[in-house]
């Protein structure tokens, strides 16, 4: 039998091309590799990390504890909660339901909520944080029950009895807010007559097979999930990582531990590929109505709604196209012992997921950035590890003389809050979560949820006067009011 030569010199330019294509395959999954391995002998990082070409893993791998305290490894079957990684999730069910006509964008959340206290609000601002209303992480007993556990319910009744000014009109300007989240969250159940979860089972995790997802209310729900990643954090006066719930200033993850929308999805590193996978089909939704979600919201000033800089979709955001990337979606979740990001490059077919269950061990983002690299071919630097350190301790007296309130020079209506409780030192910003702060010297103490420090300083007479906060290589100074 004769073979033509064109044939002939196809098969072998073909064998060439598959040839060189695993070798370069291989030469990535080296790298990755190298660099995780750098990672965990570096740090205490802890967590699961799936990167995929074509819909296909080309590199898995699991590290570090479910549990420090009982040694539990990570397996690829550990669930995690996604903090706000979640809000795809709520953005997909509010855009599945549009699609049935069961809600429209441009609906005003008076027909969802009667006796809402503010008008002029859709559906769509919520989507694009562009709604005004504030976040509710910083609510503390005067407007929530701080003695159990709350839900979606709760925050939407303290909402209509002890309504806050907005931070701005809707649609003027974009300020993520939790909050938004929780009413999408419910106005799903309104308009499919379901429970947020259930819904989400029934449209979504199911139909795409991830058995290993769920809404799960860690300290609330029953059954537990028994491959469970707890969330870590570095306690600077014990001096190791503890399980969140552990240290007092996490206190307000209990009080919300109900809440689901914003955060309150678990899952892993392979359902979420699922989830990937479908986003480039109509399984879940029409491509039409999917585009969407990839549309910058228009403020009224006609610039795109955008978080630092980087245009907002339907709880993605849109990064910039690069020669070598191109178009790319991406949504990180940061919660007290749990760092995320996933990041989709829709036009390549490459996805790059990382859960986490240790908090601020590593720059999340830096690590996804050194992975983006070696997937495109590109230098790469190993992120560097946060330096823990342990705490000294300072008698009642020392801690007494730093308390109390703390006007920004450069902003005068927000302010810092210094408080200490049974030897411990917490601040709080105004409208977020109080954080404890660690002493390394009488007036110099280290975050150790951010890479961020405080320094007091004193008056003539000896009195704190004032703080200034480094953090991101910027001072910010506050006065003692």
């Amino acid at each position: 039998m004769q073979v033509k030569a064109s044939h002939f010199y196809c098969s072998v330019i073909y064998c060439l091309l598959f040839h060189v294509s695993l070798r370069t395959e291989a030469q990535k999954t080296e790298r990755l590799d190298s660099l995780f391995n750098a990672v965990c002998a570096e740090s205490n990082f802890s967590g699961s990390v799936l990167v995929a070409e074509d819909g296909l893993p080309m590199y898995q791998k699991t590290m570090g504890y479910a549990n420090f305290a009982t040694k539990q490894p990570v397996t690829r079957q550990t669930m995690f909660e996604l903090a706000s990684v979640s809000k795809q999730f709520t953005a997909m069910a509010i855009m599945q339901l549009e699609e049935k006509k069961k809600l429209s964008y441009t609906d005003s959340l008076e027909k969802f909520f009667p006796g809402f206290p503010y008008r002029g609000i859709t559906v769509q601002h919520l989507l694009t944080h562009t709604s005004g209303i504030p976040e509710f992480l910083g609510w503390g007993e005067s407007r929530i029950d701080t003695g159990r556990i709350n839900y979606n319910r709760d925050i939407l009744e303290s909402m209509i009895k002890h309504p806050l000014t907005l931070n701005f009109r809707p649609g003027e300007q974009m300020s993520y807010s939790n909050t938004n989240y929780v009413l999408l969250a419910l106005i799903v159940e309104k308009a499919s007559g379901m429970p947020f979860g259930k819904y989400l089972q029934h449209y979504i995790f199911v139909p795409l097979g991830m058995d290993h997802t769920r809404v799960y209310a860690q300290r609330a729900d029953q059954p537990k999930i028994k491959d469970y990643a707890y969330g870590h954090i570095y306690d600077g006066a014990k001096g190791k990582f503890v399980i969140n719930d552990l240290i007092q200033a996490n206190r307000f993850e209990y009080v919300f531990d109900g809440i689901s929308g914003p955060y309150g999805i678990s899952s892993t590193t392979q359902d979420l590929l699922k989830w990937d996978q479908a986003l480039y089909s109509d399984k879940l939704i029409n491509k039409a109505g999917q585009e969407k979600a990839y549309q910058p919201f228009m403020l009224s000033n006609g610039a795109p709604a955008a978080l630092m800089g980087t245009p907002y979709g339907f709880g993605w955001l849109l990064m910039p196209s690069s020669e070598f990337s191109g178009k790319s979606y991406m949504h990180s979740g940061g919660y007290p012992g749990y760092m995320n990001i996933i990041v989709r490059y829709a036009e390549k077919k490459k996805t790059i997921i990382l859960l986490s269950n240790v908090y601020n061990v590593i720059n999340i983002y830096q690590l996804a950035s050194a992975i983006e690299s070696i997937l495109f071919d590109r230098p790469f630097d190993i992120p560097r590890s946060m330096p823990f350190k342990k705490s000294i301790v300072l008698s009642p007296e020392q801690l007494k003389l730093l308390e109390g309130t703390y006007s920004l020079v450069a902003a005068p209506t927000v302010s810092f809050s210094i408080t200490s409780y049974m030897g411990q030192v917490y601040a709080q910003l105004t409208g977020q979560p109080k954080v404890e702060i660690y002493p390394a010297s009488e007036t110099d103490f280290f975050y150790t949820v951010v890479t961020a420090r405080i320094k007091f300083y004193k008056d003539a007479a000896g009195a704190v006067n004032r703080l200034v906060l480094f953090q991101n290589g910027k001072e910010v100074e506050a006065r003692r009011m």
